[in-house]
């Protein structure tokens, strides 16, 4: 009777740690930024590569770093593959802007559609490759499944989700991210995901109650005031971005305690400090910067604003152009750059990563290498299309 007791008893969970210590990326976010200023964006790829490998190989489990092993090189090419299957699309779309009012409305509708479905058809394939190209103890992860059959649900949910102004959104959160993550695999080991609707509502609850559900009624007001509810609409969407980082700690939390690989399942205990903390931190680098770089163009255009008025109005337009509007929009687009990777990239990672407990990690441990390479044309259609730009 003991023995069987014994072997009825289930083993004791072991927790452990996402640990974090990638020292300071400070140094090579500025390396990887100027580098991508000074070749026009072109060192994006190879930038995005490497701080993707640091932050990767910062972050342990078990005392096993996760590795990632993409390269710049492929995301350029994926790129390039992406803007030949863009270009005659839009190429299409803005020729028919110089043949009349109506075909100019046919371009727009082409270039339109063709964005709205190829954006969750690349958030899909972006997602596989990601997958593909991250391993830890040896092993990669990897995706199965229809990126189509993805796209399909995506378009279903989000027209509704704008159909009923925002109601269907927790039903189209968990139908997505149940659909990602359910054919997300380490080595033969598949992924599960239990969060529901009812969930993300909970997790959306109070932006519902302060903004979403007093903007429907203004909204539905507004026909029956003749439109002057409308001006109230402005505080629910200041209200609504006020609290969305509420939100974005609560879908983290739920999206990492839904998920689990066989019996390792994870927690996370990130709170919205974290969030609010990271976009204040960013909205201060981007003020500071932006300030600096326009005194920067101020003293350049008045310092050239003599010489070009000497020359006339077209010497002083051609100064102004090429003195100082290239190197300041450089600069501009630097600060920017900075700001999103040094913060919204590395420092909303390192809180993400440092927030998960993992249960019963061990439970992997005879996972077998399976699953293919998925090439990186995804990423370059997500580039193109800035349907995401971020680490993961």
């Amino acid at each position: 009777m003991t023995i069987d007791i014994a072997a009825a008893t289930p083993p004791e969970t072991k927790r452990s740690y996402v640990l974090f210590s990638g020292g300071s990326f400070f140094g090579r976010v500025i390396k990887w930024v100027a580098l991508t200023v000074i070749t026009l964006g072109i060192y994006r790829f190879w930038a995005m590569t490497g701080l993707r490998r640091s932050l990767w190989s910062a972050t342990h489990v078990e005392g096993d770093h996760l590795r990632y092993h993409g390269t710049g090189k492929e995301l350029f090419i994926g790129f390039l593959i992406a803007l030949a299957i863009l270009i005659p699309f839009y190429a299409l779309g803005f020729g028919l802007q110089f043949m009349g009012p109506i075909a100019t409305l046919v371009g727009f509708a082409i270039m339109f559609v063709v964005g709205f479905l190829l954006t969750p058809y690349a958030l899909f394939r972006r997602r596989r490759y990601l997958l593909t190209r991250t391993s830890w103890r040896g092993i990669r992860f990897h995706m199965q499944g229809s990126a189509w059959r993805y796209v399909g649900a995506w378009l279903f949910w989000t027209i509704l989700s704008v159909i009923t102004l925002g109601i269907a959104f927790p039903w189209r959160q968990a139908k997505l991210d149940r659909m990602l993550t359910e054919v997300s695999y380490f080595g033969n080991q598949q992924f599960s995901y239990s969060a529901t609707a009812k969930d993300y509502f909970q997790a959306l609850l109070i932006v519902y109650v302060i903004s979403f559900f007093p903007a429907a009624i203004l909204l539905l007001a507004a026909i029956f005031t003749g439109g002057k509810a409308l001006a109230f609409l402005p505080v629910a969407f200041v209200l609504s971005m006020v609290l969305w980082p509420v939100a974005f700690a609560a879908i983290f939390r739920l999206q990492v305690r839904s998920t689990k690989i066989g019996d390792t399942s994870f927690e996370s205990n990130i709170s919205a400090s974290k969030y609010y903390g990271a976009y204040i931190i960013h909205a201060v680098i981007v003020g500071v910067g932006v300030s600096i770089v326009g005194a920067i163009a101020g003293i350049a255009a008045f310092s050239m604003a003599s010489s070009g008025l000497d020359q006339g109005l077209e010497g002083f337009e051609s100064s102004m152009f090429s003195i100082t509007f290239l190197p300041v929009f450089a600069l501009y687009y630097g600060v920017l750059l900075f700001a999103n990777m040094m913060v919204l990239q590395v420092m909303m990672f390192e809180w993400k990563m440092s927030s998960i407990v993992v249960f019963n990690a061990h439970s992997v441990k005879d996972a077998i290498a399976s699953g293919d390479l998925e090439n990186a044309v995804g990423m370059g259609l997500a580039d193109t299309l800035d349907a995401g730009f971020e680490v993961v």
